[in-house]
């Protein structure tokens, strides 16, 4: 026999209570020693970053030692997973720099972020070994919408990334039109002449200047209409005045024609016209009328000269608060963030039917990319390794509830070895309950005997002293 059979076996260690010693090598112990080490089944552990990939994906290396041909296909399955990764890392790391800016403390929330990614579709993996194909809608079904979710979170920032120059232009276009509009707007609810104007399309857009000239304007117009009735009434009483003092002029002179006597010279006819006008005169106060009407005529010019000053000074504030509305709204809008780019993504892509194909196929790569663990997973067919770790599942199973009966009957004949315990307790107490009733039922008929004896013999006492 030689040193190697002569070594315990792992069971004989293990019953008198030693470790098995660590070995690098399956237990091959039942082999022949001339048997060369990976002939047969399990064969060494395989070490190093493929065993680290495998285990990211939640692989058990002893079950895969008895299979080493699906070392490959798991290798390669969780470097997929280490590609969703990083390619999540770069998706969050362009989403933030676009927001907050070029920083190296991103690093931190990019690492962070693919290291969430990573322990999703590890998990998403690694919850589907063993499933049988039966299950393929229930088992792989919700899996694969989560990885939609995930991977359209993650492919949108990276198509923002490869349409960047035509998304910034687009914005900047947009931005600019909506200055333009902005503007626009302004400048019709705010004329130049400081009328507020009641459009329900100019709330919110009426800019707020120090003075109206509405209030000079209004005083203009009643000056003007004054005026003018002034001047209507003085070019009445002008006509008048002029007939009467032509009256006079043609019966001084002599002239024919109705109401005149044709005679000339300063009689009677000729004084009586003069006075007439002159009177008229005085009544009317022609000559203040006229006086008034040149008043009135020069307080509309200064009013007219007013309203042209107030006009000019508000036609300046207007313009001016008109563009300093302007460049604020142009200074809102120098910032930019992820949702810009998103609306004008969508903004292209309801212009431009190119724009629009290519924005949904690249979308569905990267999706298609991100869903790839769990693609690969669906289209590859059950491996041996799923079969062997269902079996040990089953195995497992068994043993657990072989294990939970043992300790069943284990635990069940601590407690029926109580129970009777407890019984003969009981038992022993009962007993001694009994005797201590009997004891004192004894005691009182020996008390009770001896009091009747007592009375009896009192009582013979006292019959043998009465008299007969």
């Amino acid at each position: 026999m030689t040193a190697l059979d002569e070594r315990p076996s792992v069971a004989e260690l293990g019953r008198v209570g030693l470790e098995p010693p660590p070995v690098d090598r399956p237990v091959r112990a039942s082999l022949p020693n001339d048997v060369a080490i990976g002939a047969l089944r399990p064969v060494m552990p395989q070490r190093g970053l493929p065993r680290l990939l495998r285990r990211m994906i939640g692989i058990n290396e002893d079950v895969l030692d008895w299979v080493p041909e699906e070392r490959p296909r798991y290798t390669r399955l969780g470097l997929i997973v280490l590609n969703t990764g990083l390619l999540a890392a770069v998706s969050m790391h362009l989403a933030l720099t676009s927001v907050l800016g070029n920083h190296w403390w991103l690093l931190f929330a990019d690492v962070m972020w693919a290291v969430i990614i990573v322990t999703v579709d590890s998990w998403l993996i690694s919850s589907t070994h063993g499933a049988a194909r039966t299950s393929l809608l229930g088992t792989y079904l919700p899996r694969l919408l989560l990885s939609v979710l995930l991977g359209a979170v993650i492919a949108e920032p990276l198509v923002l990334a490869v349409f960047h120059q035509s998304i910034d232009n687009e914005i900047r276009e947009t931005r600019k039109a909506e200055i333009d509009a902005y503007g626009s707007t302004l400048k019709r609810c705010n004329p130049p002449s400081g009328e507020i104007l009641t459009d329900a399309s100019c709330t919110g857009f009426l800019v707020v200047i120090s003075e109206r000239p509405q209030s000079v304007v209004d005083e203009l117009m009643r000056a003007t209409s004054n005026r003018d009735a002034l001047a209507v009434k003085v070019r009445d009483v002008d006509a008048r005045l002029a007939e009467l003092e032509g009256l006079a002029r043609d019966e001084c002179a002599g002239r024919g024609g109705p109401g005149l006597t044709a005679v000339p010279g300063e009689g009677p006819e000729c004084t009586r016209n003069r006075e007439k006008a002159d009177q008229f005169r005085r009544d009317n106060q022609v000559d203040q009328l006229h006086a008034d009407l040149v008043t009135a005529d020069r307080q509309v010019s200064d009013l007219t000269a007013k309203v042209s000053d107030a006009a000019s000074r508000t036609e300046r504030e207007v313009n001016s608060a008109i563009s300093a509305k302007i460049e604020e709204k142009r200074g809102n809008l120098t910032e930019r963030g992820i949702l810009d780019e998103f609306e004008a993504l969508g903004s292209l892509s309801a212009k431009h039917f190119t724009v629009l194909m290519a924005h949904l196929l690249l979308a569905l790569l990267l999706i298609a990319l991100d869903c790839l663990p769990v693609l690969s997973k669906m289209m590859s067919t059950s491996t041996e390794y799923d079969a062997r770790l269902r079996q040990q599942l089953a195995v497992s199973g068994r043993l657990h509830d072989l294990q939970l009966r043992a300790s069943e009957k284990r635990d069940s004949v601590d407690f029926e070895l109580q129970e009777l315990r407890f019984r003969q307790k009981l038992r022993t107490g009962v007993e001694e309950i009994g005797g201590e009733d009997r004891t004192a039922k004894a005691r009182r008929r020996m008390e009770m005997d001896a009091q009747i004896d007592r009375l009896a013999a009192t009582l013979e006492e006292r019959t043998s002293l009465v008299p007969r």
